[in-house]
């Protein structure tokens, strides 16, 4: 029995540690996210008028991607106003945070790039604004005009 006993501490000992590691760890998902707010006469543009930089929407970039963020704009009309049910349009310019942006012919658009790097997360607001010009509607074939943009966020 002393001898198992003595056996036991002995074994006991030898794997014992004089020193041990914790690894303490945890993960910050990365967060992208875009609000586009939309101004009650981006749905009800006076198109007898002419408008120059007419504020639409104002959209509010967050990101806390250590490498930074672009913004991307896609037109369903390829960056004109088209009557519903024909193929009459009107044509339009759009600007992103003061920048001119060209929808057309092309799938998206690279409208804004932040290379925010250490700062951690970042927040914008930028404006969407439109120009066009106005005509009288005994001018243009009655019907409702339209097109959808959509804004997209990704990291670089």
């Amino acid at each position: 029995m002393k001898f198992t006993l003595l056996l036991a501490l002995l074994m006991s000992s030898s794997f014992a540690a004089t020193n041990g590691l914790l690894l303490l760890q945890g993960i910050v998902q990365e967060e992208l996210s875009l609000t586009v707010n939309a101004q009650s006469v981006a749905s009800n543009l006076d198109l007898e008028t002419t408008q120059t930089n007419l504020l639409v929407a104002s959209v509010d970039e967050n990101s806390n991607s250590n490498t930074g963020y672009k913004i991307t704009i896609s037109s369903a009309n390829n960056g004109v106003l088209k009557r519903s049910g024909g193929s009459e349009t009107i044509s339009y310019l759009l600007k992103y945070d003061g920048s001119t942006v060209n929808l057309a012919g092309s799938s998206t658009t690279p409208v804004q790039s932040k290379n925010v790097g250490t700062a951690g997360v970042y927040s914008d607001s930028s404006d969407v604004n439109i120009s066009y010009t106005g005509a009288a509607n005994s001018s243009r074939v009655a019907g409702t005009y339209t097109d959808t943009l959509t804004f997209e966020i990704a990291a670089n």
